[in-house]
């Protein structure tokens, strides 16, 4: 079986500047998938997100955390997809401690209203301004609606962060949530409790360190 370090091919990049945080109080979590799509041919291996690759808050918001995914926002007439691993970041900072680097990475399917269906649960360590992957071998073919997950129920108050970008993403919607409870999810603002600026927390770092790990 193939480890998640055999498959990891990391491609690093220097950003001109870290982008201000505007306080818009929308933004996507830093929570992404990585499979092979329905489209085009020939099928090749791809990255969805909704967040725009940018740094700017962390949060601790709920006991979970997470991306609904709607794959015809990338594809309207055939959005499947082959999920091969989801990616997470995290920050660490010293005024925000974490109690424990451990959490559940989840995969579900469900569409806005919630998850509905576990498809895997992986235990995984957080890594500060690091991705840190769940890999499917074999791969892992959810509905058209999914979510991505930050389970944080081994912490007492939400730890690891997550990073979070700043600003509505392409599709106008939210497609961030935090729960406590998971019957009830709440879109994921700047304004929530547990989010914090990440330009107050050394941002300029993000342009200079930030790592992108494609399977290869």
């Amino acid at each position: 079986m193939k480890t998640a370090s055999s498959l990891a091919r990391a491609v690093l990049w220097v950003m001109a500047a870290a982008l201000p945080c505007s306080g818009s109080g929308s933004g996507d979590l830093l929570l992404r998938v990585y499979g092979t799509p329905d489209w085009p041919p020939p099928w090749q291996p791809r990255t969805l997100s909704y967040d725009d690759g940018t740094a700017c808050w962390l949060t601790w918001a709920g006991v979970c955390r997470g991306v609904w995914f709607d794959g015809t926002d990338f594809e309207p007439t055939s959005p499947g997809i082959e999920c091969q691993n989801t990616q997470y970041w995290f920050y660490h900072h010293e005024s925000y401690p974490w109690d424990t680097a451990s959490f559940y990475g989840e995969l579900w399917n469900g569409d806005w209203t919630g998850p509905v269906e576990q498809l895997d649960q992986t235990s995984k360590m957080a890594m500060h301004y690091m991705p840190v992957y769940c890999v499917y071998a074999p791969s892992i073919r959810p509905d058209v609606d999914f979510w991505v997950l930050v389970n944080t129920s081994m912490s007492s108050g939400g730890w690891p962060s997550t990073l979070c970008d700043d600003g509505p993403n392409f599709t106008g919607q939210n497609h961030s949530f935090f729960s406590d409870d998971f019957v009830i999810w709440e879109p994921w603002t700047s304004d929530a409790a547990g989010a914090s600026p990440l330009m107050a927390l050394e941002a300029d770092s993000w342009g200079g360190i930030k790592g992108l790990f494609r399977s290869s």
